[in-house]
């Protein structure tokens, strides 16, 4: 046992130092803070720990309670100076988010290791989790950390439950509870830990599991029970403002939202990129949907002949779970898949490990075939997904040192129009107020607001920043239209079905009049509606003023 884990200690480490040398050699370490990065800091620099329990922070919706993640911000800021770095030098913050990610993949290699004593299944688990295209986004993006660092004491609390129960000693328990703990307090996500536990402690040892961990679990569930009286009673947190945050109603985007979670889950591609090249015949996604969708018919023909039809079902009750949290707020974006993908493929390996009867009528020789295949494409599409955050943060650079060196007239409100926030599922500068700041004062500081929610993405590289077309109506009014074929404008937290009413403040007004073949608006009405508003129209990174 123990010559097993220092065999899957030291190819562990060998897949990481191959790793890094790779992320190293297509530009991860020259990735700057992005999009609501900067926000993130401010607002983890400038609050006491009891604003950050109680989520009453200035940038952050006060629906968040996440003071684990923005200590952890907190702290690498100030290690970040203490070190020595420049003000605008990141590769300290991507180390981290990376050693992150590792600790996690690790850890899921480790509870795989524990179920199945199997040193090959585990890195198996190992190499999925920090090669998945849709993971690595979580690294290269700052404020993805948090669900890094929820999914790690997420897992370490399941692996902490199954030692429990395997040993029968009570400081697993308490660690188990302590990990859970951090867990909530880092994302809420972490709120379907005790059912998952429940579910897995079920399909691993069966009613008796269950009952002889009563204690553990109940514990968990008084946690839970704790945590939502925090949350309801103290914090007077609106449970229904939680679920209408990002649809028109409760579960209204649920079917959506399920139905993107299932393609995150196998489809590493961001929806709108998916749905262009679909559109378009493109032959390296075709390729792969027939790998992987032949992959999952041949594994389901086994199960068929095989009769394993509790694996299945097993299977469906844990996806469903572990997608619940997103159904519920209604919304779910490629890097947020990052935790269920782990739980599920550390469950399939394990039912590949104890279901004999599937596992002796699979060709193994095909079925490895067949993932190594789908590893070429994951390993391209992460290449690609570094690339696309490397692109987006040099074009976003240029863009706020354009805005710092604009005209502007400081005693009116600055509104930015078509401002470029997204590049594929990639984030530029898309909440300019953090951004710009920063770069202005070379601190994490908030002295001017900037208003930029109406932005636009891009879908590919060369529509970034592209100029919209523009028409005056009158001395306030103006018609906007998309000059580029795969850009569109768009509201960030706004679902089609939100964003066709339109927006509207004391400043400004838009009504959308126009959507393209995937239903992003492409044309729309402004009207300024406060004199002491002064707009910018974004062209090719840099800025205009319309009024």
């Amino acid at each position: 046992m123990i010559k097993e884990f220092r065999k899957y200690a030291l190819f562990s480490v060998l897949i990481f130092a191959v790793y890094v040398i790779a992320l190293w050699l297509l530009g991860y370490f020259k990735i700057g803070l992005l999009s609501d990065d900067y926000l993130n800091f401010s607002d983890a620099l400038n609050s006491t720990f009891e604003q950050k329990a109680a989520g009453n922070l200035p940038f952050t919706n006060a629906l968040h309670i996440r003071p684990v993640y923005y200590l952890s911000l907190e702290k690498s800021a100030a290690l970040h100076d203490w070190f020595g770095f420049s003000p605008e030098n990141f590769v300290f913050y991507r180390i981290q988010n990376l050693v992150l990610m590792m600790f996690l993949a690790f850890a899921a290699g480790l509870l795989v290791f524990h179920l199945t004593r199997r040193v090959s299944i585990s890195l198996v688990a190992l190499a999925a989790v920090i090669l998945f295209p849709n993971n690595i986004n979580n690294i290269c993006w700052t404020a993805a950390r948090v669900d890094i660092i929820c999914s790690f004491f997420y897992v370490l609390t399941i692996y902490l439950y199954i030692l429990y129960h395997d040993s029968r000693k009570v400081y697993f328990g308490v660690l188990g509870l302590v990990t859970f703990f951090l867990a909530l307090m880092t994302k809420e996500l972490a709120i379907t830990i005790p059912f998952t536990v429940m579910l897995l402690g079920y399909f691993l040892y069966g009613k008796r599991g269950i009952k002889e961990t009563i204690p553990l679990l109940s514990s968990f569930v008084i946690l839970l029970a704790i945590y939502f009286i925090y949350r309801i009673v103290i914090l007077n947190n609106n449970v229904t403002e939680i679920a209408t945050l990002y649809q028109s109603g409760p579960l209204a985007n649920a079917p959506g939202v399920l139905a993107r979670s299932f393609i995150s889950l196998t489809i590493p591609l961001d929806y709108l990129v998916l749905n262009y090249m679909l559109r378009n015949d493109n032959k390296i996604v075709i390729l792969y949907l027939f790998i992987l969708y032949g992959t999952l018919g041949y594994i389901a023909w086994v199960m068929v002949r095989t009769e394993v039809y509790r694996a299945v079902a097993r299977l469906l009750a844990l996806m469903l779970l572990l997608f619940s949290p997103y159904m519920l707020i209604g919304y779910i974006r490629p890097q947020m898949i990052l935790l269920p993908f782990i739980i599920i493929t550390v469950f399939m390996l394990h039912v590949y490990d104890t279901q004999r009867d599937l596992t002796g009528r699979l060709n193994k020789k095909v079925l490895r075939s067949l993932f190594l295949a789908a590893m070429v494409f994951w390993v391209y599409w992460s290449a690609v997904s570094v690339s696309n955050w490397s692109t987006s943060y040099e074009k976003a650079k240029v863009n706020v040192d354009n805005l710092i060196k604009l005209d502007h007239d400081s005693s009116k409100k600055l509104v930015l129009i078509g401002n470029p926030g997204r590049f594929k599922q990639t984030f530029m500068f898309d909440k300019m107020t953090g951004a710009y700041n920063f770069w202005k004062e070379k601190k994490f500081v908030i002295n001017d607001t900037i208003n930029d929610i109406i932005q636009t993405a891009a879908i590919e590289e060369s529509s970034i920043g592209a100029p919209p077309q523009v028409r005056k109506i009158s001395a306030n009014e103006f018609e906007f239209r998309t000059s580029a074929s795969k850009h569109f404008f768009y509201i960030e937290g706004m679902d089609n079905e939100r964003i066709r009413s339109g927006f509207s403040n004391d400043d400004i007004s838009v009504e959308f009049l126009e959507f393209n073949n995937i239903d992003k608006p492409i044309r729309f009405l402004l009207k300024i509606r406060n004199p002491d508003v002064e707009c910018f129209v974004s062209e090719n990174l840099d800025f205009r003023k319309l009024n």
